[in-house]
């Protein structure tokens, strides 16, 4: 004797044969030629430890901008470096044509590969 049957022997909530539930597909079971795709944002390229750095440098010293040339050369450099690679990655984005060696894509790109090569 299972033990199912002594706990459901009522009845009452007794599991559903799979058999018993026809399948209804609602959509089609395939993946779609295009993306509809969100952006990821992370905040690792954007100088934050820099900052922090600036501001740790300006509590110790007092709010003495003078005193604290060597981190704001460095935050300034590393906000330099990142604005040159935004206006790269912007670059980039406007490209649907992906490149060979590329290993991230935008969604732009993913669609285009896609709709190139379908799913079957």
């Amino acid at each position: 004797m299972r033990l199912s049957q002594i706990f459901f022997k009522h009845n009452s909530r007794s599991p559903q044969s799979p058999d018993k539930v026809p399948f209804r597909e609602i959509m089609p079971l395939k993946l779609r030629n295009r993306v509809a795709g969100g952006t990821t944002k992370t905040l690792e390229g954007k100088c934050l430890y820099e900052m922090s750095l600036v501001f740790a440098c300006w509590k110790n010293t007092n709010f003495e901008p003078d005193k604290c040339n060597n981190e704001m050369q460095n935050f300034y450099g590393c906000y330099n470096k990142y604005v040159k690679d935004a206006a790269v990655q912007k670059g980039l984005k406007k490209i649907n044509v992906p490149s060979p060696n590329a290993k991230v894509f935008t969604k732009n790109q993913i669609t285009y590969l896609l709709q190139k090569y379908p799913t079957v």
